[in-house]
C-alpha cells in the first residue's frame, strides 16, 4: 500500500477530500514540519510546503519517490534534494493567479488612493477630502511573465491598463501589449506607472531590480514586489523613494522574512507593506487539491508521464 504523508496547518481539509477519494492509500497528516521525522519512515510520498525539509532527513528517507510542493516556488527545496536525483518533485503551478491578481491591485489601490493617510485619519478622526488616482488609462508592467502575469493582465486590461510584460525572450503572451525581454527593462519601464515584479528568485534574478531600474523610471511611478524580496535591492529601493527617483512602493516580500524592525521601510508614508501573504487564500485548500488529486491518481496508476508540474 502507497504511503502518503500530508503535512499543512489546514491538514483536516485534505483529509476530509482525499481519504474517501484514495481508500487504497495509508495516509498520515501533520500539522507542521515539527512533527514530522517520526513519521518519514515509510512514506513514499510528500506533500507539504516543505519549508522544514532538511538534507538529513531526505539522506535517510529511502522510501520516498515523490514530494508534492503545494507552492509554485520550489527554490527551498534545491539544497534538501540536491542528493535525491530519484525524488520526482512536482509543483503548485497554476492556481495562484487570483489572490496574486487581487493582491497586486490592492497594493496600486493602497496607493493610489492613499490608503495609509485614510487610515490614520480614521484613527484621528479626522475628515479630510483629497484627490486620489485611478488606473484607467495606466500603464504597468509585469517582470516575469507565467500562468500568474497572464492572470493579472486579463484583470489590468480590463481596468482599461496599458500591460507590458517583460520576459527572457521577446514573445508574444496573451494579453500582453507588449513585450520587452530583460535585456531592456530600462526601455520598458520607462513609461509605465506601475512595475509589477513577479520574478522566481535565483542567481540571475538577484537584485535584478535595481538602482539602475529605478533611474530609468518616471518620478510618479511606484514599485509593486509580490514576487522574492532578494529579486529586488531594497538599499537601491529606499534610496529611491526617500530621493524621489520613484514615487511610491507597495511590499508584500522583503530581502529578510520577517523584516527587521529597525527597517526604514516601516516608517516611509510612501510604501504600503503586508506580510508576505499574497500567494495566501482561503480557498487554498480547494485550489491546490486540483493539483495534487490528478498527480496523486497518475502516480498511483504508475503513469507518471500524466502527472502535471513536474519541476525539472
Amino acid at each position: 500500500m502507497t504511503k502518503v504523508l500530508l503535512v499543512d496547518h489546514e491538514f483536516e481539509k485534505y483529509q476530509g477530500y482525499l481519504e474517501p477519494k484514495f481508500p487504497e492509500v495509508d495516509f498520515t497528516f501533520a500539522e507542521n514540519g515539527n512533527e514530522v521525522e517520526p513519521l518519514l519512515d515509510g512514506a513514499d510520498v510528500l506533500i507539504s510546503f516543505a519549508r522544514w525539509l532538511t538534507d538529513d532527513m531526505t539522506a535517510g528517507w529511502s522510501e520516498l519517490k515523490w514530494l508534492q510542493c503545494m507552492i509554485a516556488g520550489t527554490e527551498h527545496l534545491k539544497q534538501p534534494l540536491a542528493g535525491r536525483p530519484d525524488v520526482l518533485l512536482t509543483n503548485g503551478r497554476g492556481i495562484h493567479g487570483p489572490q496574486m491578481a487581487e493582491m497586486t491591485l490592492f497594493h496600486m489601490l493602497a496607493l493610489y488612493r492613499q490608503v495609509r493617510r485614510l487610515a490614520k485619519n480614521q484613527a484621528g478622526h479626522v475628515y479630510e477630502r483629497f484627490l486620489p488616482k485611478v488606473l484607467d488609462t495606466r500603464k504597468v508592467a509585469i517582470l516575469g511573465l507565467g500562468a500568474i502575469a497572464e492572470h493579472m493582465a486579463r484583470v489590468f486590461s480590463s481596468l482599461g491598463m496599458t500591460v507590458y510584460g517583460i520576459s527572457r525572450t521577446e514573445r508574444a503572451v496573451e494579453g500582453i501589449d507588449k513585450v520587452f525581454t530583460r535585456d531592456n527593462i530600462a526601455e520598458a519601464v520607462a513609461d509605465v506607472d506601475f512595475l509589477v515584479v513577479l520574478l522566481p528568485y535565483g542567481p540571475d534574478t538577484d537584485k535584478i531590480v535595481g538602482a539602475e531600474t529605478f533611474a530609468a523610471m518616471k518620478p510618479s511611478a511606484c514599485l509593486i514586489n509580490v514576487a522574492r524580496g532578494g529579486v529586488v535591492d531594497e538599499t537601491a529601493l529606499i534610496e529611491a523613494l526617500h530621493s524621489g527617483a520613484i514615487a511610491g512602493a507597495g511590499l508584500d516580500v522583503y530581502e529578510k522574512d520577517p523584516l527587521p524592525a529597525e527597517s526604514p521601510l516601516w516608517d516611509m508614508e510612501n510604501v504600503f507593506m503586508t506580510p508576505f501573504i499574497g500567494g495566501r487564500s482561503d480557498l487554498y485548500a480547494e485550489r491546490i487539491l486540483t493539483v495534487i488529486e490528478p498527480n496523486l491518481r497518475a502516480f498511483l496508476d504508475g503513469d507518471l508521464d500524466k502527472m502535471i508540474n513536474i519541476v525539472d
